[in-house]
């Protein structure tokens, strides 16, 4: 009888953690392991339809606010009526409650995640802190996050674990060409096309790259800025690149149903966050043999490796930016370089199964030592 893991989750629309936990699930031995899904809400979003189509159980608690003590009232009792093996949760507002409510109803094993460094304030840090008691491990997203957590947390060194994440590198076997990517998205076909993929939220560094992408323009004519996501930036991103004169060189797809098939359009990947775990955008890209220009931030830089598999800049700074992503569009040839240099990484370290296999591994130990 395979194993009965409860992953429990904030919400369930697109992000980085969402995406990992449906990878994951698409490579979970379920032979072994009896996966189900429960969410505070978003219970019918991108990451909730890719779940289900796996045959795997999600359920929404329908809360309508991130503190609704009928929610979690009702989760304890599914707790208590699925029984499960292990209590996995993700992302702050699941971690918490889902730590303590797994203590309180018996469930034998609770494993946390931490996924994100720098954005949480003192007394989210304090409840981390206080609530970690209650969970026996806890998963980082890179080193960089582990560090952050025990330096600055407090959360306690023996208890964290780090499993970087995968991307699926089998998607990226028969992409479609430039030419035809371009024109799914109406993009210029002979423009050097730098992209942006993710949330359009202000920690990601948006409005740094808009800024940036002005200097870039008025020495390369024919560059163009793509956004490919959606969030509350938007309306502020277009309005900026208006007041830029960028209104026509800027373009903004939306969310993206997968994110391969739009790669190959892509001259150059910009990641100008302020705050990262372990992106996945970075992992996209260079799966995609796309060059990355990033911040060297949280776990960033445990991917991108500085003039090996593409650029790191500091966060917050446009000239820096500017520069990076002109000395590539300047420089086919590196673009190319590492491009390859990057995909063999992610095919190497850094592929869905190398993760799965790590948190099988994981799970079984705790398993064991029950």
């Amino acid at each position: 009888m395979p194993d009965k893991i409860l992953h429990f989750i904030t919400e369930l629309s697109t992000g980085g953690a969402q995406t990992s936990l449906f990878r994951i699930l698409s490579h979970l031995d379920r032979n072994r392991f009896s996966p189900e899904v429960v969410c505070l809400y978003n219970g019918d979003g991108p990451a909730a339809r890719g779940i289900r189509a796996l045959e795997i159980p999600v359920v929404d608690l329908g809360m309508k606010s991130k503190i609704r003590l009928d929610a979690l009232w009702r989760f304890g009792r599914i707790l208590r009526a699925r029984r499960p093996a292990i209590l996995h949760t993700w992302l702050f507002h699941a971690n918490i409650p889902g730590r303590v409510l797994g203590r309180l109803t018996g469930v034998p094993i609770v494993i946390s995640s931490e996924r994100t460094m720098g954005q949480e304030g003192m007394v989210r840090r304090r409840v981390n802190r206080l609530t970690a008691s209650c969970a026996d491990s806890i998963v980082c997203v890179s080193q960089a996050v582990a560090d952050f957590a025990s330096a600055e947390i407090g959360l306690p060194a023996g208890k964290l674990l780090v499993i970087p994440n995968g991307t699926d590198v089998a998607q990226f076997a028969n992409l479609p060409s430039q030419i035809e990517a371009r024109k799914k998205h109406n993009l210029p076909l002979d423009a050097v096309i730098v992209g942006a993929i993710g949330r359009l939220h202000s920690v990601k560094g948006c409005s740094v790259l808009v800024d940036s992408f002005k200097e870039i323009n008025s020495l390369f004519p024919k560059t163009c800025l793509l956004f490919a996501g959606a969030g509350p930036e938007r309306p502020r991103l277009e309005a900026q690149a208006g007041r830029l004169g960028l209104r026509e060189k800027v373009r903004f797809v939306g969310d993206q149903e997968r994110i391969p098939p739009l790669l190959p359009a892509v001259d150059i990947a910009a990641i100008p966050s302020f705050h990262e775990g372990m992106p996945n955008a970075a992992l996209e890209a260079m799966a995609a043999g796309v060059p990355v220009v990033a911040t060297a931030v949280g776990g960033t830089p445990e991917v991108v490796l500085d003039g090996e598999t593409g650029i790191l800049v500091p966060p917050g700074d446009p000239g820096a930016l500017a520069a990076a992503i002109t000395r590539l569009v300047r420089n086919p040839a590196e673009r190319t370089r590492l491009g390859q240099a990057g995909k063999r990484r992610i095919f190497e370290n850094f592929s869905i199964q190398v993760a799965v296999r790590k948190l099988e591994r994981h799970y079984c130990e705790l398993l064991a030592g029950q």
